[in-house]
This record gives structure tokens, sequence and C-alpha cells, in this order.
């Protein structure tokens, strides 16, 4: 214990945090050289080729964490320091080094492990390009596959040198995922690495708000030739199985009363996570169904895609995995809210999939001769799909080569839930601790909090006065939704929405917010059409979109309040509220949104000399008029709600909208939710500009601009801030301002 204690101040002195024992089992006998059994992907967490050891990431503590997991005990051996926000995680096959993508330090941390002495040392950061997010080795782990979300290409990496061998560019609109075959001989010389494109695509010829409007994609590159050599398209599914009460594009209205008779259907979205299955790639996404009227259980679905890798083409549908919840007849219904991850059984037909939003772990089978999967029931109780509880916010998860415990990582409630995988049903034995919360009672506690009620379905809150349990399940209708199911990671889908005041593109709600500023001289006006004044009204689509009980309530602390409908134009922001850790629900999440959203970082410079000019053309076509100051946006809360009558025109405040010749009547997508005409003739709220490059496939509040270099092809838009007179008629000039917008993130300097 005096040793260990002595090495624990060593540790501490040189920056790592101490190591606390090692397991039983070493990982591998010098000169081995392992593989690891099956295929790879990319998660938050990753085990030794022999089981022995896990790391996981922890992305706000800036931080990984190692254990001994040998013989199926646990020991917390180390946490270690890293860059910026660590996403991804992988270990070599004999557990020698650990590899961290630090998303915004740009870098991938190099942990040298010595297995003889239980040390773990950040070696070095080998820099590769915008945002590394998910990373993944080749079975043999001679090469480390790196997706840079922001960039759009995927890094190779040698693990002998640690030096980038390659980057392969063009690697799609926001590489997330990846997956690499597994061919079990020697080199790595012919398998295959499959890459998710985060957000989905834009069909041709199909109008922005369509629930078939856009695709999935994925990326096939060679490992012989680190060379793109296809991709597979992921497709709309026609029929989710759940029905809608009108068709607002075809201006069919809600009877009265509504009768849920109209077919709806959902394209994929949000492809975090791929994994590889017997000749068959699985791809959990969030499909969305953003056609209306909107009900809480028609706007989102549950989606499995699956493409056959003989092939790259996809089989048949995607599977809706909310059906087999719907379809149970135990009443205790919980939905499988935003799929985030899965990983399979080595020696079964069987995986597991990780519901980010429910806070759960669901159990599939698939055929591996078609592809075909199904979400299991519970063995224990047939009446119900299997769902297995774990921590807050999943978002990760491996099974060891004996299939005998799987690993989750566990986002918001900073832990791994260790889950017993030989028992009947399965279920979690332990929960590991991986990184410190924050101290309750804190700003950044306030922020967490808000962070947890942002990405979960369900919510648990503090117990209503004079009661003494949790107050459980107020954020949506049986964990349908969250706000990250239309907002991952706060900021966007991408979706156009077609809501009652007419078609949404989802907005991303990162903003360039201090601590220290004044919340009102830098607070953003809600909603396209300035609808929303305060957090505390989007209290309606917890209610409505969600179909949740919300969390204002009236002084017994757990009844709805009914004013809620009426909150625009009363005050919202001080109403009687759940509480979690003593604070107020609303305050939370305007906490979390204000303070804990990351604006994304462009890969553009501001040295570019495109970038610099672009700058100057933006300020001598005055388009800092609508969108300048420090959010990018001058559409900024500059009184005290509530809004006065006289601020009010159909729902909006007035005076914050531009008529830019944004809005087109005669479009097939400017429809309200019950099929009848829009708002929008009195103009739009400024968007901000915060960030652009990341949200790079549709503009304007209906998608119908595919492009930035469309939008600056609309004359009255970019003659708004000269009074008509058109300075920017010169096409290379109108590039140079395009080079300019997708350069700015956080680090640029506003333009007053």
């Amino acid at each position: 214990m005096r040793h260990a204690k002595r090495r624990y101040a060593l540790s501490a002195a040189l920056g790592l945090v101490a190591v606390v024992g090692w397991p039983s089992a070493t990982p591998f006998a010098h000169g081995d050289q392992p593989r690891f059994a099956g295929p790879t992907s990319s998660q938050p967490l990753a085990l030794s080729a022999n089981d022995s050891l896990l790391a996981v990431a922890n992305p706000d503590n800036d931080s990984v964490t190692f254990f001994g997991v040998a013989g199926g005990q646990t020991s917390r051996l180390a946490e270690i320091a890293v860059g910026n926000e660590p996403n991804g995680v992988a270990v070599l096959p004999d557990g020698s080094k650990a590899y961290v993508a630090n998303t915004v330090s740009g870098t991938v941390s190099v942990i040298r492990i010595n297995v003889d002495h239980g040390r773990f040392n950040e070696s070095r950061r080998v820099k590769v390009a915008t945002e590394p997010y998910g990373l993944a080795l080749t079975p043999n782990g001679t090469r480390l596959y790196v997706t840079n979300a922001r960039s759009n290409s995927v890094s190779v990496i040698d693990t002998t040198s640690d030096k980038v061998m390659t980057t392969i560019e063009d690697a799609g609109i926001e590489p997330r995922g990846l997956a690499i075959t597994n061919d079990n001989d020697d080199d790595d010389a012919d398998e295959m690495v499959y890459v998710t494109q985060f957000l989905s695509l834009p069909v041709p010829g199909k109008v922005d708000g369509l629930d078939d409007a856009k695709v999935g994609r994925v990326t096939v590159i060679s490992t012989a030739t680190n060379q793109i050599v296809g991709h597979a398209t992921l497709n709309p599914l026609a029929d989710t199985g759940f029905k809608a009460a009108g068709d607002a594009i075809g201006r069919i209205p809600p009877a009265s009363p509504p009768v849920f008779t109209f077919t709806t259907g959902a394209y994929p979205n949000q492809l975090n996570n791929i994994g590889l299955k017997g000749g068959f790639a699985f791809i959990p996404n969030t499909g969305a169904s953003p056609n209306g009227p909107f009900r809480f259980n028609v706007n989102t679905q549950s989606l499995l895609s699956v493409i056959d890798t003989s092939s790259n083409t996809e089989v048949g549908p995607p599977l809706n995995m909310h059906l087999a919840v719907s379809s149970q007849t135990n009443p205790q219904r919980l939905f499988l809210t935003q799929p985030w991850a899965l990983a399979f059984r080595h020696g079964a037909d069987e995986g597991y999939v990780v519901s980010a939003a429910s806070n759960i772990v669901f159990k599939i089978a698939v055929d591996t001769t078609t592809g075909a999967a199904e979400v299991l029931s519970d063995p224990s109780d047939p009446t119900r799909v299997l769902e297995i509880p774990v921590g807050k916010n999943p978002r990760g998860i491996v099974v060891n080569s004996s299939d005998t415990l799987a690993y989750v990582m566990n986002y918001v409630s900073r832990d791994v839930s260790v889950i017993q995988l030989t028992s009947q049903p399965e279920a979690v034995i332990a929960t590991l601790p991986s990184a410190a919360l924050p101290q309750i009672g804190t700003v950044a506690d306030l922020i967490h909090v808000g962070k947890e009620l942002y990405n979960t379905s369900v919510g648990v809150f503090d117990p209503a006065p004079g009661t003494t349990n949790p107050i459980v399940g107020r954020m949506s209708a049986a964990g349908w939704g969250a706000c990250s199911t239309c907002h991952p990671n706060g900021l966007s889908d991408n979706v156009v929405w077609i809501f009652p005041s007419g078609p949404k593109r989802t907005i991303p709600q990162h903003t360039d917010f201090d601590l220290t500023d004044p919340e009102r001289k830098t607070q953003k006006i809600l909603n396209w059409s300035a609808e929303r004044d305060e957090e505390e009204d989007f209290e309606l689509n917890i209610r409505a979109v969600s179909g949740g009980q919300g969390l204002i309530v009236l002084a017994d602390g757990i009844t709805q309040d009914p004013a809620v409908f009426n909150l625009v134009p009363l005050a919202s922001a001080n109403r009687n509220q759940l509480h979690v850790h003593g604070n107020n629900a609303w305050d939370a999440i305007k906490a979390y949104v204000q303070f804990g959203i990351r604006p994304p970082i462009s890969p553009l410079k501001n040295t570019d000399v495109d970038v610099r000019a672009g700058r100057q053309l933006f300020r001598a076509a005055n388009c800092q008029a609508c969108h300048g100051g420090p959010q990018w946006t001058r559409a900024l809360l500059d009184y005290t709600p509530p809004p006065t009558a006289a601020q009010i025109k159909t729902g909006q405040i007035l005076a914050l909208l531009r008529d830019v010749g944004t809005f087109d009547a005669s479009s097939l997508n400017e429809v309200n939710a019950n099929g009848a005409p829009p708002v929008g003739a009195d103009g739009f709220a400024p968007p901000s500009l915060l960030s652009l490059s990341a949200f790079p496939q549709t503009f304007f509040h209906n998608g119908s601009a595919a492009s930035l270099d469309e939008v600056l092809e609309n004359v009255v838009h970019r003659t708004a801030g000269t009074g008509g007179v058109d300075v920017l008629s010169n096409a290379s000039d109108r590039a140079k301002i395009v080079r300019f917008l997708l350069s700015i993130d956080g680090r640029t300097r506003p333009i007053d």
C-alpha cells in the first residue's frame, strides 16, 4: 500500500492519474501477435483482443479511463488526460497501445501501456484533420482509420510508426461510424472499411419535408489501396406502420375528430455507428418522417438499415424497430428512441443496440443468409420487448470475445454498465464509474442536468412536495422523443419539418456564449418565425411533438399547468417547474443550450486568401445588417418577455423578421401541418451563420437552396443590406463570400 501511494504521488506530479491495480491475468505474453477475432468498429470504448483491458473515452472530462477486466473481474486502473473532447477509442489487439480521437483538438492521442508495470503514458498526439470522431483498427492492429467529421475525410495511421500514412479525401458529408471486415489472414491488404455519413442527403427532384426526401449514404474504402471503391445508399421506408391523420404536403387536413388512416414513411438519418455480421452491414439510425400533421408517434422512428457487403447494396426496406414495442401486448411500453450504436455476439447471430434517449439496451436477431433482422422479446416475459436498463444516455457498446459480457458507455452518467450475457434475460451486474461528475449545486452541475434532460426521452425528477418517489417519464409519451432526437448533440438533424406555422428546417442550438455575458444581450430569438422568445416556450414541443406531460406544473409539483398553451405571449420562465438536484428543470435545459453546446469547427482558416477577401465582400454588401453581431444574427432578444400585443402578428415578433425573398407561397412544401397556408409572407428571423460548414446540404427555412451558392443567387436576399443595389453580381465575388461563410465558427471575430 505504501508503494501504491508513492506511485500515485509520482503519477500525479507527471500529470497522470494513478494506476490502482492490474488484473490477475496480464493482457499478452511478450512476442505474441494477436488479432481481433471478428470485424472491428468505432466506439467510445474498446477492449483488447483477449478481453483483459477496457478503455473508455470521457468526452466532458478530456480523459480516457482504463479498467482491468480479465476473467470478468473489474478494476479501475487509471484515468489520464488526453486532448479536448475525446470521442472514439481503440486498443491494439495485444493491449500495448490505445488510441483516442480528440475531436476539438484535431488529434489522435497515442497511449503506451506497460503491461509489466501497469503504466499508462500518452506518448504523442498525431495531428489529423478537423474534428476526428470515430476510429477503428484493422483486425491485426497495423492500421488505424479515423473519421474526420468536419473535413469529410478519413485519416489512416500506421500503428508501428504512429504517423499518418494517407488521408482519404471526399469520404462523404460528416463521416462518423467505421466498421472493418476481417478476412482472418495475417495481413490487412484486402479488408473493406465502411464509413457512415451522419446526416442524410437530398434526393434530386424531391421536395424537403416529404417522408422520402433524403437517403442515407455509406462510403466503402479498400484497405489494399486506401481508395474509395463504392458507396451504398440507404433508402427511405415507405410505410413505417404508424398512421397520420392527414397529409400536409398533399393539402389534406385532418378530419374532426381525427382519423388515423394515412400511411407515413421515414428516411434514414443520424447514421452514427455501423456493425458487421455475416456478410452484412447493419446501421442503426433515427428515421425522419417530417410531413405533417405531426404527432409524437409519426415524426421519428427507430430504424435499422442493412447493406449486403458483397454488392454494397441495401437489403430490402429498413426495419422499424419501434413496431416491436408498439405491438407488444404488455402495456408498459418504452420505445427504442435514438438507436445510437450496436455490437454483435461473436458466436451467435444476435446483437445489442443502445437506445441513447431511453437509457436501455435491446436485443436483435439477424439472419446472416438474408440480412433480415428482428427485435427480440424478453424470455422471462414474452409480452414485452427485452429492454436492459443501463446508465444515462448510452452511446457505445462492446461485447467480449467469449460472449459472456458486454460493456456500455453511458455518456451523461459518465460510467460503464457491465451486462451479463450468459443470464436469461441478460442483466446489468455492475456499474463502473468512469469520470467525475460535477459537484451538485455548481453551475457545471446545472449545465450537466440540462444535458441529461436534453438527451433523455424519459427524465427523472425530484419527488413532488410531500412525497418521496422521484417523478419519472414526463419528457415524452412512452419514451418516444427527446430534444436530441431532432437536435443530436444539440445541433441539427437538417430535416425540414412541416410544423403548424409551416416548413422549418431544424436550427442548430449552438451559441457563442460567454458565461460572463448578460443573457439578454446575446439571446437569439427562437425559431425561424420568431415564435419563441424563451427556451421554456418549448414546453409546447414536449407536450405536442413528443406527447409528454412536460415540466411546467401547478403548485402541487406534478399536475400540468394548463396555461402552458397560452405561454405566448405569457411569460413562462418563472412558472412552477419540476426540479433535478433542486434546480428548475427548464433553467437547467436553458443553461445547457446557452453554455453546453459547442459550435462545430470549420476546416477553413481565416488566413485563407479567399476567406479574407470574402470577409471584406461580406462587409461591403452589408450582410452584417442581418447577420452581424456576436451570434451572427440580428434576431436577438431585445426586450424582457413577454412581448406586448403590438409586437405580435400571427404569433411572430414582427420587428425581428426580415423579408429577403426566401418565401414562395407557390412552393409545394410552403404549407402548414394541417395543409393550410403557412406564415412567412412577413419574412423570417435571420438565422445565425455560426458553423454553417457543418450543415452544407440545405439552406433557408424550407430547404429550398441546396448550397450556399444557391443562397447567394437570390438577388433579393443578397441585396437586402444595400437597399437593392447589387454589389455581388460577380460570381467570383460570391464564391469568395461562400468561402468566408464556410469558415465561420467560434474562433471567428464577429462583424458588428
